[in-house]
């Protein structure tokens, strides 16, 4: 794992405000059976936890997603778009295959030629674009933008029990600056094992397999997920790893965390790691009931939802964590500060 740490450059880096955007249509898990998912309600939140997730509309894409959770971001941190010198957008679903989601977010956010960029890492996608946009800070960018934004519904096979009840559509965003050396953000940690990249993906539309009638027939544009206990372990396992070994090169420990904002990917899993990491349930805050999983987006609109429900106080140490796949991982630690909190309350 790679790990940044701020303070060793001499500068640091905070959380300035965070934004989030989930679509206005609610889908429950009734309406998934009346679409024909092959599973009951009941067996849906039994499985997964979920009881609703949000769905774009059809005239919604990644960057309409994304662009309503920046500008919601920069409204709390009360700046304005010219303000910010890069825009680092965590997304599997790009409005088009070329040019990057970024660079019309950039565009219709007003931030003139500033630098914007996708980055693709699954589930890890917002830890992703945080540290992209930390270091950019570091050397020298007085602000960025770190968001993820997913549009997960358009890749679900409703025949498919493994991946039809899961994902939502959502994006999130922060805003990064300057802080002074050893405030804000303690480490940010990432990794990635390439022996997982059939464990959950797309088979086609990409350029090993581009899009033909044929890959249409056979639904191949959906996401295929292994249904075995691998997918599930990975999840588990590179969370948890993930936690001790950047909480270790900070100096820190699980006992010094106030918070823990988790991907959520599903709650059997969450609850998983709540006995593997041997915390109270109350530490580690939990959404996934409400949004599913929104991919890259889910751990950026988990902190703002937890910072705008006042579960994240001025002082506290704040443990963000996500696996995707790839394999990809991440975790980042860091201290929120009192005008990020005072943010959350901003309208």
């Amino acid at each position: 794992m790679k790990v940044l740490l701020p303070a060793r450059h001499g500068v640091g880096v905070t959380i300035a405000a965070t934004g989030s955007y989930l679509p206005a249509r609610v889908v429950t898990n009734d309406d998934l059976v009346a679409l024909g998912a092959p599973l009951t309600p009941e067996e849906i939140e039994r499985l997964s936890g979920i009881r609703e997730r949000r769905w774009a509309a059809e005239d919604e894409a990644t960057s309409d997603l994304a662009i309503a959770a920046c500008r919601d971001a920069l409204t709390r941190a009360g700046c304005s778009a010219s303000d910010v010198d890069r825009l680092v957008l965590g997304t599997v679903s790009p409005d088009h295959a070329s040019p990057s989601a970024a660079c019309i977010v950039q565009h219709a956010l007003g931030m003139g030629q500033s630098p914007a960029l996708d980055v693709t890492a699954s589930c890890s996608g917002f830890l992703y674009a945080l540290d992209v946009a930390a270091r950019a800070v570091l050397t020298g960018d007085e602000r960025a933008l770190a968001c993820a934004a997913d549009v997960r519904s358009r890749f679900l096979d409703m025949g498919d029990r493994a991946t039809c009840a899961l994902f939502g559509d959502g994006a999130g965003a922060a805003v990064l600056a300057r802080c002074a050396p050893g405030e804000g953000i303690s480490a940010i940690g990432l990794a990635a094992d390439g022996s997982g990249a059939k464990s959950v993906y797309v088979p086609a539309g990409g350029s090993r397999a581009p899009a033909t009638r044929e890959t249409v027939e056979r639904r191949e544009h959906t996401i295929r997920m292994d249904a075995g206990p691998q997918v599930y372990l990975a999840a588990i396992e590179g969370m948890v790893e993930t936690a001790e070994r950047l909480l270790e090169a900070a100096g820190s420990s699980l006992a010094e965390v106030d918070l823990i904002v988790p991907h959520q990917p599903n709650r059997r899993i969450l609850d998983r790691m709540v006995r593997l990491m041997r915390v109270p349930a109350e530490k580690m805050y939990v959404n996934v009931e409400r949004t599913g999983n929104v991919s890259g987006a889910t751990c950026a609109i988990a902190l703002d939802q937890a910072l705008r429900e006042g579960r994240i106080r001025a002082g506290d140490r704040v443990l963000l964590l996500a696996a995707g796949a790839g394999y990809t991982s991440g975790a980042a630690l860091f201290v929120a500060g009192e005008a990020l909190v005072a943010s959350a309350a901003r309208a």
